[in-house]
């Protein structure tokens, strides 16, 4: 395959990704340093889901102006559900109006892990697209708050109103204040605004402090296809669950992921990560903390932690390198992969990838890769990733990467990424019973 060459035009379409990704980049190296495995989007989550909301929660909210959209907004999760039962929503309604854009920050939902803000965007004009490009949590003199990572759905369609919510995980933080201050920067038709918008508003800690975590200590050691790991403990906030599980350093395949990972009760309920918020964080090279839906309100008498499939690979194909001069793969772990098309210009990489998958793994896809590295040990920001399906084909999903060189050691000869993810499972899943 022939490296391909990129248009004479694409240095306004490189400014313009560098610009609109360069905050998006920023929020992406954050979000790896606690372990989450996608790269470049960030959760930019659309919440489709629709089950039947808890007539308990139907009642709480129904007279409260403006609680519909908060209602819709956690339809799917069943945990935030029982703690908007539990009366731990916060009514904040503080806004600010700068120029023809007004931000509002409606209600607050949170506990030492999570918080959840729900907003409304608004402007006069119907006839843009009006979303949040960057966000950030800070303390009232203006120092970053609560570091971990951010995630919040983007709104595609114009109107002059978006209502929505901000999902903050905690990782590091101290002892939470009396007022934050929610700083946003507004993208209108997809164009970052240059001055951010500032929401200062009260932490109502009543509202979370009495509800302590609850733990379950497991410490149960489990094997599949001689791969090992133990699920060490479960802990529950009113926000979410944390499954702690420690991999065996000793294991011949590195496990990317399991397929519907979930806590059931005896009477069939299930408790699991909706593509909502962070789905899981890092301590160190072996321990994956998984975040599931909150069971802190739930009542069992009996619970299992189980999953259908465990995605794994040989820990000695997770390399994939690629030829710079000819635009081919050197290096694969094997031929379900294929480089469709290597674009290089100047300080600017471009891959096309296709991923043949099972029938089952249509609609599931994985990120692939975040870090490109090279043989001259030059360092590339990722300013975009796309994924699709190659219709009427639909057993092959389609990747494109966009990167852009940092460092100027060279032009490389041979370019390398780690793979994030990748279709290959062991032989089943596993279930253990937790109480």
């Amino acid at each position: 395959m022939q490296a391909v060459i990129l248009p004479a035009d694409l240095d306004l379409y490189i400014r313009k990704g560098v610009d609109q990704a360069k905050q998006l980049q920023a929020r992406r190296k954050r979000w790896l340093r606690y372990g989450t495995s996608l790269a470049a989007c960030l959760f930019v989550v659309v919440l489709f889901f629709s089950i039947r909301l808890s007539p308990v929660v139907a009642a709480y909210v129904s007279h409260i102006p403006g609680m519909e959209k908060l209602v819709e907004l956690i339809r799917e999760d069943k945990g935030l559900q029982r703690a908007a039962e539990h009366e731990m929503v916060q009514n904040v309604g503080e806004s600010i109006q700068q120029g023809a854009i007004r931000f509002s920050v409606d209600e607050v939902l949170m506990d030492e892990r999570r918080m959840l803000i729900f907003y409304t965007l608004s402007q006069d004009r119907s006839d843009q697209v009006l979303s949040l490009h960057k966000v950030e949590l800070l303390d009232t003199a203006g120092n970053p708050w609560g570091l971990g990572g951010a995630s919040w759905s983007h709104n595609l369609e114009p109107g002059q109103t978006t209502k929505n919510r901000i999902d903050f995980t905690f990782e590091e933080r101290g002892e939470v204040p009396d007022f934050l201050q929610l700083r946003a920067t507004i993208s209108i038709d997809g164009e970052e605004q240059d001055t951010p918008v500032n929401v200062v508003f009260a932490i109502d800690k009543t509202k979370f402090v009495v509800h302590q975590p609850i733990s379950y200590e497991v410490n149960q050691e489990v094997q599949v296809d001689s791969q090992r790991f133990t699920v060490e403990s479960i802990t529950a906030y009113p926000t979410q669950t944390e499954v702690r599980i420690r991999f065996d350093p000793a294991n011949t395949k590195h496990i990317f992921e399991f397929d519907q990972l979930e806590l059931a009760d005896e009477k069939g309920a299930t408790y699991a990560f909706w593509g909502n918020g962070l789905p899981y964080s890092r301590e160190g090279d072996d321990v994956v903390i998984y975040h599931l839906e909150s069971i802190y309100f739930a009542k069992f008498e009996q619970l299992m932690l189980q999953a259908k499939g465990i995605r794994a690979l040989d820990k000695d194909k997770l390399t994939v390198t690629i030829d710079a001069r000819t635009g081919e793969f050197t290096k694969i772990p094997d031929e379900r992969l294929r480089l469709d098309a290597l674009r290089q210009r100047d300080d600017v990489v471009g891959m096309d990838l296709s991923l043949i998958v099972d029938e089952n793994d249509h609609s599931r896809y994985v990120s692939l890769l975040g870090e490109l590295t090279d043989d001259l040990g030059n360092e590339y920001d990722l300013l975009q990733s796309t994924s699709s399906s190659d219709y009427p084909s639909k057993n092959i999903q389609l990747y494109g990467h966009l990167f852009k060189r940092l460092t100027s050691h060279g032009t490389p000869s041979e370019y390398s990424f780690t793979l994030y993810s990748y279709p290959t499972r062991l032989t089943e899943g596993f279930a253990i019973k937790i109480k």
